[in-house]
């Protein structure tokens, strides 16, 4: 990757001949850079930065408030509107356990790398959260294909489930986050 440099303001890091006057992240100068070593191995770099846990766990998430604003819109829709939403439920809804199955995939592969295991205090956290989201994700795509998602207890149910899985992609965020900055050095 080159010389690298890091920005004193908010820490961004690139190569030294990437910068012209101001920091891409921030607009500070780019006197605010100093030299820096990346305490992690090259080869480690080049699977973080891959990101394929960030980038994957953004499909569950999306798919789960699309499900939840679908369902939500049926109340009000016609009757040709409705039974277009309950496909587009259907069709969002089987790919979503998939979805959430490579994000925790991503997710143990991203854990190993940076910490060489998955049994720290956060990842744990995060495992059981996306195990949680799995059996809601599960859940969610049997009520669809189910066929009773016209039947008003069913539609509150789904409607419930994915509030849950909106709320389980969202603590995993939260918890991602906190991790994202963090690895062993080597």
């Amino acid at each position: 990757m080159g010389n690298l440099i890091r920005c004193k303001a908010c820490g961004y890091v690139t190569s030294e001949g990437k910068i012209k006057d101001i920091c891409p992240a921030c607009g500070v100068p780019a006197k605010m850079f100093a030299p820096y070593t990346d305490p992690v191995s090259e080869k480690r770099r080049m699977l973080l930065d891959l990101h394929t846990h960030p980038i994957m766990v953004h499909f569950p998430e999306a798919f789960s408030i699309t499900l939840f604003l679908s369902a939500a819109l049926s109340y009000f829709a016609p009757g040709a509107i409705k039974e277009t939403l309950f496909g587009a439920i259907q069709v969002l809804s089987l790919p979503l356990p998939f979805f959430v199955l490579l994000s925790i995939l991503t997710g143990l592969f991203d854990g190993k790398i940076r910490f060489r295991k998955v049994t720290t205090p956060l990842l744990k956290k995060k495992i059981i959260v996306g195990v949680l989201l799995l059996i809601v994700s599960i859940a969610i795509a049997f009520i669809a294909f189910s066929g009773g998602l016209a039947v008003s207890p069913v539609r509150e149910y789904f409607i419930l489930l994915t509030i849950i899985a909106v709320a389980c992609g969202t603590a995993l965020g939260l918890l991602g986050g906190n991790l994202m900055d963090a690895k062993f050095p080597g």
